[in-house]
């Protein structure tokens, strides 16, 4: 008797264990493991803008991990979150995840050491694009770097675009006016115009595009915000050692006037007391 159960069972299993033949049970052949590309794209970048944030601070914190998940990015998107549990619930690498987060880390290794989140993508971003574009030996390198920012000035369609979608010429001029306005309490919307108008002359559609976001539709991206949070942060030092933040912003910037924003809040940082 119980070995016609044994026979039974061990037959069951083998007839389980041939799930990924074509003659498998119906509803259970074996489904593929999504990768980070085929999620939706707000999702994804979502999931990319938490993977760089991490890569900069050196990890990412229990907190960090559950405002992802609560994030409305992966709040409305199934794919997205069962994709994360692979990570943080089951243990497991999910597909795509080791493979950016090495070209985060070897970016961010080859980049300025106070660069941001947003930099880091758009390096990565720009390093992805050049592997991608067949070049003959015989090609210019720059016209390299002239398709890829082309390609970064087109309007997008599919989605809002990101800082770290934009030209690094136009990431670092929004990003400026954004720490701008902050350290000197209000900024003049002349400046905006001559932003704007700059874009149009050079054609950046997808830099003109982002810009109506918060000026035309009222909708101030999220790593605008988070940006301009960090300003706050920094003008509010500022004025508790007694500086004036407009006044030292203006040293600052006439000291490094092509770097990146992260290094000009960190020099503000590092402003000694009045004597």
């Amino acid at each position: 008797m119980n070995d016609e159960n044994e026979s039974g069972a061990i037959g069951a299993a083998g007839e389980r264990g041939s799930l990924d033949s074509p003659d498998a049970w119906p509803g259970e052949q074996a489904v593929p493991a999504r990768s980070i590309d085929d999620l939706d794209p707000v999702a994804a970048d979502r999931i990319r803008r938490f993977m760089a944030d991490a890569t900069i601070r050196g990890g990412a914190s229990p907190g960090d991990v559950a405002s992802l998940y609560t994030s409305q990015e992966i709040v409305d998107d199934a794919d997205a979150t069962a994709y994360l549990d692979q990570r943080f619930v089951h243990g497991e690498m999910p597909a795509g995840w080791r493979t950016f987060q090495d070209l985060l880390s070897t970016a961010f290794l080859d980049g300025e050491p106070s660069m941001t989140a947003d930099a880091l993508l758009a390096l990565v971003r720009h390093e992805e694009g050049r592997r991608r574009t067949t070049r003959s030996i015989f090609d210019d390198p720059e016209d390299d770097d002239d398709t890829i920012d082309d390609a970064r000035t087109t309007r997008m369609e599919e989605r809002d675009p990101h800082l770290a979608d934009l030209s690094d010429e136009a990431r670092r001029a929004i990003e400026r006016q954004i720490i701008s306005e902050v350290l000197c309490y209000g900024i003049a919307p002349y400046k905006v115009m001559q932003l704007r108008e700059w874009f149009r002359t050079d054609g950046d559609e997808r830099a003109l595009q982002y810009l109506d976001l918060p000026f035309e539709l009222g909708d101030r991206p999220s790593d605008w915000d988070s940006l301009r949070d960090r300003a706050l942060m920094v003008r509010a030092r500022l004025e508790r050692r007694g500086l004036d933040p407009a006044a030292a912003f203006g040293q600052v910037e006439a000291n490094q006037p092509a770097g990146e924003v992260s290094s000009l809040l960190l020099a503000l940082d590092d402003l000694p007391r009045p004597s």
